[in-house]
């Protein structure tokens, strides 16, 4: 029995041992487990460390570029914002152990057609290597989004009335009207300093906001280069001397080229028109000649003007086809065989004792012929004043010389199309527009005296637009259509250039343009898009930008006011009429002055010719309504109305597609960003310079949604 329980005493021994050793070893594991855990979460500490060093570096480049006015980052290439950044804490203790290197570029779009982005790279890095690097996209904004825009706001003026559809927004205080002139604003109105007068805010306002940096026209540079690599940059005629000037007017035209029944984003184009030297601009812009004595007032015009008798009349529907007659040719006895025609086809109908009125050289004439409900004035050089500009030889042939001394159309051997012999039509083309004067009681619309030229079209220095069935346009008028889309004109990146001003504006866009112009902008009537750009299947295709560096503003003309024709100086015979495609000028696109105003010529001047404003029944004003799908940015506030029936009423509307991602193309843009998204990238892609400029660089041209 002692045997057995000495042998048992052994086993106790090596359990004890076994017990010890199992301790020890959860003691070292414990010991283990400890360090290494202490290991990881300075490791992690560091981690973190790093990345809060990289994103308070991109918060911080990020800030300096939304209220910051140095730093701006460029269209090429990439910039190193920051080198050896060392970020600080709560407490203010700089974070020795990390530094960071920020890089910027301008990424995203390339066809200045939608909103490009900035991106940040922000690498970390310690005396190791890089340690972290952070990825920050930002979108900018552009000037289109705004319905109103004023970098300067004058102490005397007032906004108003009105009713602002869109976002509106001063570098200094935005002053309404009161009263009757108090004014609506549906979307957010902004101000460096503060707002006054009386509003009705209903989207809010913001007072004390960061200034948004007014850009230069100096930016623009690079514009005036794509334009002349597609043959889209002109001069301009412009000179002044013995109280005369001359001028170029652009019209926007658009048909279908194709005639597939459908009118495409490249079949949009512009035309040039240049005014001879030694014509007053009045010609282009119908409007007051200095010669008359009225124009001082700017109550009316003289009968005699040669505007009235030679751009304004009154068309005609005869035999289911429209005639336009100018004045002057009333007189012409091959004009009444078209004219005097009565019966429920003829619009209007014109009797003989009615043509026998209108065919005389006086007062009573002119009355009756602009009183009709179809009056109209047209620019110099309008297909319309066929009858007017437009001369050949006895044989019927446009020669451009002094042997053009008849109208054209009086022989139906070389009249288009169709044949007849007759009136304006629109798609009646003349290179060269001769004017020159027909005396009273003429028979045959010749001139008295050699014909003079008024103005020509200038002919495009590209290619040729060509597949142009004659049925649509004739040849000849095909080497005068500038393309602006991409499709017809393959250098083109949708700019216009103009280097010089005024430049004379009007009609219809098809497709994305922006003009730029080298001085300043005068719209003489209807500007706006040659389709529905609010259709589903249409929406924001149809997109024109305006930027000039002198004022922008709607011509005060017989186009777009009211206007008085009066017997003779300071008579009381006189009549009023609006000879222009509307009762109120409808202007689409963003328009945008670099260093003046955008708004209204003669805004608060007299005006006694009163026309409605549907959106605005509290009065009329000589302009009628300014309707505006789009936007005005300036740099100083001018009124657009003033006292009584002066100036226009303003009537906008927002254009939704300025406030997605798109933009007029190349419209300038802002030094505000949007936030987009930000992304962590591998140390390994990005810890050389060398490596970020690879990565931004195959950033741009591409989309970042």
């Amino acid at each position: 029995m002692s045997i057995g329980l000495s042998n048992r005493r052994g086993s106790a021994l090596i359990l004890v041992l076994l017990m010890t050793l199992a301790v020890a070893g959860l003691s070292i594991a414990a010991i283990f487990l400890s360090s290494s855990a202490g290991l990881l979460s300075r490791f992690y500490d560091k981690e973190r460390e790093f990345q809060l060093a990289a994103e308070s570096a991109l918060e911080l480049v990020r800030s300096r570029l939304t209220f910051g006015s140095t730093l701006v980052i460029a269209d090429t290439g990439v910039t190193q914002v920051l080198a050896g950044y060392q970020v600080t804490d709560a407490a203010g203790a700089v974070l020795r152990r990390a530094f960071v290197n920020v890089f910027a570029s301008a990424t995203g779009d390339t066809t200045g057609l939608n909103l490009p982005h900035v991106t940040l790279l922000a690498a970390a890095y310690d005396a190791s290597g890089t340690r972290y690097v952070r990825r920050m996209d930002l979108r900018r904004e552009s000037f289109s989004r705004y319905s109103l825009f004023a970098d300067r706001f004058g102490a005397s003026l007032r906004f108003g009335p009105g009713t602002v559809p869109g976002r509106v927004h001063t570098n200094e205080t935005w002053r309404s009207g009161a009263g009757t002139s108090a004014a609506t604003y549906r979307d957010t109105v902004s101000a460096v300093v503060g707002l006054a007068g009386t509003s009705t805010l209903m989207a809010g306002s913001a007072t004390g906001v960061p200034p948004i940096r007014y850009p230069t026209d100096s930016t623009y540079p690079r514009l005036d280069t794509l334009a002349a690599s597609a043959n889209l940059s002109f001069a301009p005629v412009n000179s002044s001397g013995s109280g005369w000037r001359t001028g170029s007017r652009l019209e926007f035209v658009s048909f279908d080229a194709d005639a597939d029944g459908l009118l495409d984003e490249r079949e949009g184009y512009a035309r040039i028109f240049d005014l001879q030297t030694g014509n007053d601009t009045t010609r282009l812009s119908v409007g007051l000649a200095a010669t008359d004595v009225y124009a001082f007032f700017s109550l009316a015009k003289l009968w005699t003007n040669v505007v009235v008798q030679n751009q304004c009349g009154a068309f005609y529907r005869r035999s289911g086809r429209w005639h336009f007659f100018p004045v002057a040719t009333h007189r012409a006895l091959w004009a009444r065989a078209v004219i005097q025609v009565t019966g429920s086809s003829a619009f209007p109908a014109v009797n003989t004792a009615a043509m026998n009125a209108m065919d005389n050289y006086d007062y009573n004439a002119v009355d009756r012929i602009l009183s009709q409900s179809t009056a109209r004035c047209f620019p110099a050089g309008s297909p319309y004043l066929m009858t007017t500009e437009r001369f050949t030889n006895a044989t019927g042939v446009v020669t451009n010389t002094t042997a053009d001394m008849y109208p054209f159309g009086t022989s139906p051997t070389f009249a288009w199309p169709g044949g007849s012999p007759y009136g304006g039509d629109d798609t009646t083309f003349t290179p060269q527009s001769r004017t020159c004067t027909i005396s009273s009681g003429s028979t045959t619309g010749r001139c008295d005296v050699a014909a003079t030229t008024l103005g020509a079209w200038k002919v495009f220095a590209g290619s040729t637009v060509s597949g142009v069935p004659t049925t649509v346009r004739q040849a000849a008028e095909l080497p005068y259509l500038w393309p602006f889309d991409p499709a017809v004109n393959t250098r083109s990146r949708r700019v216009v250039h103009s280097s010089g001003g005024p430049l004379y504006l009007s009609g219809a866009v098809r497709g994305q343009v922006l003009l730029h112009v080298d001085g300043a902008v005068r719209i003489i009537e209807r500007l706006a898009y040659a389709t529905d750009s609010t259709t589903t299947n249409e929406e924001c295709v149809n997109q024109l930008g305006v930027l000039a560096v002198g004022d922008v503003l709607v011509a005060d003309n017989a186009l777009t006011r009211g206007r008085r024709i009066a017997r003779g100086p300071l008579s009381s015979s006189n009549f009023i009429g609006h000879f222009g495609p509307e009762r109120e000028v409808t202007i689409e696109g963003s328009l945008m002055s670099v260093s003046g105003t955008v708004g209204v010529e003669n805004a608060t001047g007299v005006g006694l010719e009163a026309l409605p404003c549907p959106q605005d029944v509290t009065a009329n004003s000589s302009g009628g309504c300014l309707r505006l799908h789009g936007g005005m940015v300036m740099r100083t506030y001018s009124d657009v109305h003033g006292s009584g029936s002066s100036g226009m009423r303003y009537a906008g509307t927002k254009d939704s597609c300025q406030e997605t991602m798109r933009r007029p193309p190349f419209f300038p843009l802002t030094n505000r960003y949007t936030f987009v998204r930000t992304l962590e990238v591998s140390p390994v892609l990005a810890n050389t310079p060398v490596k970020i400029r690879a990565i931004l660089m195959k950033l741009k041209g591409r989309s970042l949604d």
